[in-house]
């Protein structure tokens, strides 16, 4: 019996193995450096989308009762805004009583669903939250969404001091509401008005 020592198995050298080991370890930095900027748009977008949804609670809204929720512009317009949020709530949850849940005993009115405070308090991603002992309307940054709105016929002298016609709604995202220079990043419904 004859044996055949000549064969060599082929095998990784260790040289080898490092360098597809070091290569592995790069494209992991290069995604793990990318995973904070992927969250940031996947964020805007739930944003958006939920803006939108808003948008056409409101749109509804007005069609049955003739006009917008009023929240007059007073002062900042920030904090005017902020305000908003708990007349976004009122109008559009359901909850008219601010409760906490849909009033489905008084017909009140669904125009955005689960957007009650009690639908939504264990979600993963609530829509809204109690701040300062009020229900308010939240994006997917977890900050208030930002409305306001005017009675369309203002009285004469008085000037429109949202900036879309019907009614303003916006999330600051993950900006400093203070910077001015910050609002480029906002979500709102009049850009390119």
């Amino acid at each position: 019996m004859k044996i055949n020592f000549s064969r060599r198995v082929r095998a990784f050298s260790m040289v080898e193995l490092m360098v597809v080991v070091g290569i592995m370890v790069i494209l992991a930095g290069f995604l793990i450096a990318a995973l904070p900027g992927i969250q940031s748009r996947i964020n805007r977008g739930k944003a958006e989308a939920f803006l939108a949804e808003l948008e056409a609670g409101l749109s509804k809204y007005q069609l049955e009762n003739g006009i917008y929720p009023i929240n007059e512009p007073a002062g900042d317009r920030d904090q005017s805004g902020v305000q908003g949020a708990s007349v976004l709530y009122k109008h559009l949850s359901g909850d008219f009583d601010l409760n906490g849940e849909v009033d489905f005993e008084k017909n009140e009115k669904v125009y955005v669903p689960r957007l009650d405070y009690f639908s939504n308090r264990e979600a993963r991603e609530p829509r809204s939250t109690v701040i300062g002992g009020e229900y308010m309307v939240i994006d997917s940054y977890s900050n208030p969404v930002r409305y306001l709105a005017q009675a369309p016929n203002l009285p004469a002298g008085k000037k429109r001091e949202t900036r879309n016609p019907t009614f303003d709604i916006w999330s600051i995202t993950d900006a400093d509401p203070g910077d001015t220079q910050a609002e480029a990043k906002y979500i709102n419904n009049w850009s390119g008005l």
